[in-house]
């Protein structure tokens, strides 16, 4: 079996970490363990995917499904000389069923012990970290969700009347805020332009108003990414002129926002942090937007770094891509808020600080079943996007799952645009190849304002206007962007940045890792430069005599420039995926899908996608019918957050 999870790993099947996991096991357990040391290997592959344990379930009713194996990419040597994985159990009798595997961890030494390597929890396999991260998010959920303080409905219906107006119609936004008042822990998810950000700022005004201390809330906003902190600042200030009666508070609303990173206070060269149970936050109110993103690890440092007191409220999209590492936060914790799943005890408070009764289909009898849920509001209007119109229309049927209307758009779309006006922002181009001219043209005529800016450079020595420069540079990268929804091959990201880079520089692009006009995302978190995954700069040239820079954005809107040098974790952001994408939105999204049917080509992965385009979207594909294979499938993270 080692054997056959070595070629695995030769192939590219499994991680070089998962196989020496698996190495690891029978040293210290013996070759009489073999089992053990497998089950150990494909829990750490999950990882890899995305999933903190390993389901056993779900890997005995579909191993292939569950593994994600063999690989997109799979050669057909690999294909002749790796066990498939539908036939990797059957090798050895203490995996051959589910009841024979579960009979044999529960004798295993790797799961004795308090500090055992492995737990096994209702048939969920887990490395005991994941666990430990796991119970950790539960029993601070649960222990803020049972502090419920006392409410003066009618002082909160009044506070609310202020903020939002007298009305006879149902407002989920006001919902959201009154639901904020009666736990320490409360969760707020809709789609792009439902009003997350219109109802956070009213949210922090109900929460200051109606505090039991004579000091103002310590308030701190916080994202994932610095660009997602720095667009939740940006339109917390926006909005906060339109909210009425907040004068005498105004200054009492923060403005600034910070990444997870620097809230915590990220230790270089560790994964810990300065704040934590011993150390906590001085804060009472914790706000964090684009929730989606956080994974598992990042969730147990934030609750773990907040005071017993403070109150944590999530913002996100339950419907996006969840986070790039292990976790699915808060599609878990969300899990059927759109039915709302409220008792009957909830709706009644609810109703009773707006006037307006909770609609009847949201109220269940047994809506103790959903904990979370009733700590949960889910806005459906978006403000943004007609459900009707462009965008809109294919961002819903696409996250419905709803073909009818989907099979008739893939196949006519530019006759439909042609006809409907409605929807001439939307189009599917297909294309026979990745370097289709079509696929040029589009791309070029889309970086063609990027290219001009650059051969606009400032005045030679002139700091002020160089980092102007600098900054329209960068936000004309947020108007045009290309996603993939893979990183290899001719289809994918890396292939495609060199293409793009070929298409918009020439030879330059070719022969030059670092020249003028280059787009680079950092990959990985780098403390000691204050940058994090993510982060996008440009490649420039300040003045005639000076060397080349790369200009970042800074939190303040300021530009930092650090030497190509320094950098050791980039890669070219012309085209970058559509996981990374997430936090961000552009003018003009090109979205472009694989030649073949993958695993990874879900209805969240394009959901994520059609809703980073604010204006146009174009789909590329080479198959239509591609778009409505991936729409049936939806991603299926294990784990164990919810009960129910």
């Amino acid at each position: 079996m080692l054997a056959q999870l070595q070629l695995w790993h030769q192939h590219g099947w499994i991680r070089a970490i998962d196989y020496s996991l698996a190495q690891q096991f029978v040293r210290q357990l013996g070759a009489g363990h073999e089992a053990m040391a497998v089950l150990a290997a494909l829990v750490s592959h999950q990882l890899g995917l995305g999933h903190p344990c390993l389901d056993l379930q779900q890997l005995y009713e579909n191993p292939a499904q569950t593994l994600a194996l063999p690989p997109e990419f799979a050669s057909a040597e690999s294909l002749q000389q790796c066990v498939h994985p539908n036939a990797l159990l059957q090798h050895l009798p203490d995996l051959a069923t589910l009841p024979a595997c579960l009979a044999m961890l529960t004798n295993s030494p790797a799961l004795e012990g308090a500090n055992s390597p492995l737990v096994v929890q209702q048939q969920r396999l887990y490395l005991r970290r994941y666990y430990t991260y796991e119970r950790c998010i539960i029993e601070d959920l649960e222990a803020r969700m049972a502090r419920q303080p006392q409410v003066d409905t009618r002082q909160l219906k009044s506070v609310l009347d202020e903020l939002f107006g007298a009305s006879d119609k149902l407002s989920w936004q006001r919902m959201a805020c009154a639901m904020a008042m009666r736990s320490a822990f409360t969760i707020v998810t809709g789609g792009p332009g439902t009003g997350k950000t219109y109802t956070v700022v009213r949210l922090l005004a109900t929460l200051q108003k109606l505090r039991e201390q004579a000091a103002p809330l310590r308030i701190k906003l916080a994202a994932p990414t610095g660009k997602a902190a720095a667009r939740m600042a940006e339109s917390i200030g926006r909005e906060l002129g339109d909210v009425p009666g907040i004068d005498e508070i105004k200054q009492d609303i923060p403005t600034t926002a910070t990444t997870l990173h620097r809230l915590l206070g990220a230790l270089p060269n560790s994964r810990g942090f300065r704040h934590h149970a011993r150390n906590p936050l001085l804060a009472d109110v914790v706000i964090i937007d684009e929730a989606s993103m956080i994974d598992i690890e990042m969730m147990a440092a934030v609750v773990a770094a907040l005071p017993q007191h403070a109150r944590l409220i999530l913002l996100g999209d339950k419907d996006q891509l969840a986070s790039v590492e292990a976790g699915a936060v808060l599609g878990q914790l969300c899990w059927g808020a759109e039915h709302g799943h409220y008792t009957p005890d909830l709706a009644e408070w609810l109703s009773a600080t707006s006037s307006v009764p909770i609609p009847a289909d949201k109220i269940d009898a047994e809506g103790q079943r959903w904990p979370y849920l009733q700590h949960t509001t889910m806005f459906h209007e978006s403000r943004r996007f007609d459900a009707e119109r462009g965008i809109g229309k294919l961002a819903d049927e696409v996250n419905a799952q709803r073909l009818t209307w989907l099979r008739e758009w893939v196949y006519r779309s530019d006759e439909i645009a042609a006809q409907q006006p409605e929807f001439d922002n939307i189009r599917l181009l297909q294309v026979r190849q990745p370097h289709d001219h079509a696929i040029q043209q589009l791309i070029q005529k889309g970086y063609q304002p990027y290219l001009e800016l650059l051969k606009q450079p400032p005045p030679a020595h002139d700091l002020a206007a160089a980092d102007a420069w600098a900054g329209q540079i960068l936000n004309q990268l947020e108007q045009f962007q290309v996603l993939t929804a893979i990183r290899q091959g001719d289809w994918g990201m890396h292939e495609f940045n060199r293409r793009v880079s070929y298409w918009l520089f020439g030879d330059a692009a070719s022969v030059q890792n670092w020249y003028q006009g280059r787009a680079v995302m950092v990959t990985q978190n780098d403390y000691s430069l204050n940058l994090r995954n993510g982060d996008i700069g440009v490649v420039l040239q300040r003045g005639p005599d000076e060397p080349l820079r790369v200009a970042f954005p800074t939190a303040e809107g300021g530009i930092r420039w650090i030497l190509p040098s320094r950098l050791t974790q980039v890669d070219t952001a012309f085209t970058m995926t559509i996981h990374k994408s997430q936090g961000s939105e552009f003018n003009h999204t090109v979205m472009v899908l694989p030649q073949h049917d993958v695993p990874i080509l879900t209805k969240e992965l394009l959901y994520t996608g059609i809703t980073r385009a604010k204006e146009q979207l174009t789909v590329v594909t080479a198959s239509p019918k591609l778009m409505l294979s991936a729409v049936e499938r939806r991603i299926e993270r294990s784990g164990g957050l919810t009960r129910y």
